[in-house]
């Protein structure tokens, strides 16, 4: 893999691009003592009906940062040279079949139905597979990711969850301590989810009022980068498809952040850990402006402790700093 092969002769350029960024020193030397050793670190991301040059900026911002971990991209409907070039940049491609031209699957709209079979006797396996046949993409994505970690996951010890075409990595995403379990990271804390015009009908729909109702103060968080180590993940991404099963409604194609915030608000995860914004390791900048940002002296944007955030997530929603961000690649 080029992100693993090419760490040698980019050390002394990766080192010094961390210490022009405002790096500690303690965080540059554990980026230099990680290379050479065998990969603990895993990052997935699913991809359908996209062409490799939207996706650039994620891996070459990736491979910038000296990230000596492995990529898997679960390509649905993509054209051959894009598939090549992932490959190129040192992913591995797992091919699944989802026939849309969107998120949507026009077969999960008798949902009466599927739900009686998914309450039904119908063994585990029988049940996943109708998942894999009925789900809309974003729901059915979890279950691709559990499926890679059933087979693989002994061989990571950190895993982490991520959208792909608007990911930017300023620093290498797993250069931080977290504590064991998930870690899941909020959005601007004025977006509650009661107010929010996307979550709050996602929620209603798939739980009912008096759910939403339950968690209309409670700040979203985004279901487009969530990490852990192996064991919290596996967790998360069982009970994301196992409640995607049991919801009243799947009608939104694109809601399964609803149940993502159901489960860490809810307490159904046994040990998840929530970010703020402004503090932690991702940025979500959706419903942020320019204005709000902080930069360092190189020019890197900086959380409230005053550290290069590792993960910058919907960048491109402020065209200032996406063509900041992609004039360093």
């Amino acid at each position: 893999m080029i992100l693993r092969t090419e760490v040698m002769s980019s050390v002394v350029q990766t080192n010094s691009s961390l210490q022009a960024a405002g790096v500690p020193e303690s965080a540059r030397l554990a980026e230099k003592e990680s290379v050479g050793i065998a990969t603990r670190k895993l990052i997935m991301t699913t991809v359908h009906r996209i062409k490799s040059d939207a996706l650039s900026p994620f891996f070459r911002s990736l491979h910038r940062t000296g990230f000596t971990g492995d990529i898997v991209v679960f390509a649905g409907t993509v054209d051959e040279p894009s598939i090549r070039e992932f490959e190129s940049w040192g992913a591995r491609v797992v091919r699944f079949t989802f026939r849309s031209i969107d998120v949507g699957n026009r077969l999960a709209r008798p949902w009466w139905l599927w739900k009686r079979l998914f309450a039904s006797g119908l063994s585990s396996a029988t049940k996943e597979r109708l998942v894999h046949a009925v789900f809309h993409l974003f729901y059915r994505r979890h279950l691709l990711y559990l499926e890679y970690l059933r087979e693989h996951g002994d061989d990571y010890d950190h895993v982490f969850v991520t959208d792909c075409r608007d990911v930017y990595f300023q620093r290498d995403p797993f250069s931080w301590s977290p504590p064991p379990g998930l870690h899941v990271f909020l959005e601007e804390e004025t977006n509650k989810i009661g107010k929010c015009p996307h979550n709050a009908p996602w929620i209603e729909s798939q739980f009912g009022s008096e759910t939403l109702h339950a968690m209309a103060g409670d700040t979203v968080s985004c279901a487009g980068t969530v990490f852990g180590d192996v064991c919290g993940m596996m967790e998360y991404l069982g009970k994301m498809v196992s409640t995607a099963m049991q919801v009243d409604s799947l009608r939104a194609a694109d809601g399964d952040q609803g149940i993502h915030n159901f489960l860490i608000r809810q307490q159904c995860l046994n040990a998840v850990s929530i970010h703020p914004n402004r503090r932690g390791p991702v940025m979500t900048l959706g419903a942020m402006r320019f204005d709000d940002l902080r930069f360092n002296r190189a020019g890197w944007v900086l959380n409230e402790a005053g550290e290069v955030i590792p993960t910058l997530h919907q960048y491109d929603r402020l065209p200032e700093l996406r063509d900041m961000l992609s004039s360093r690649l």
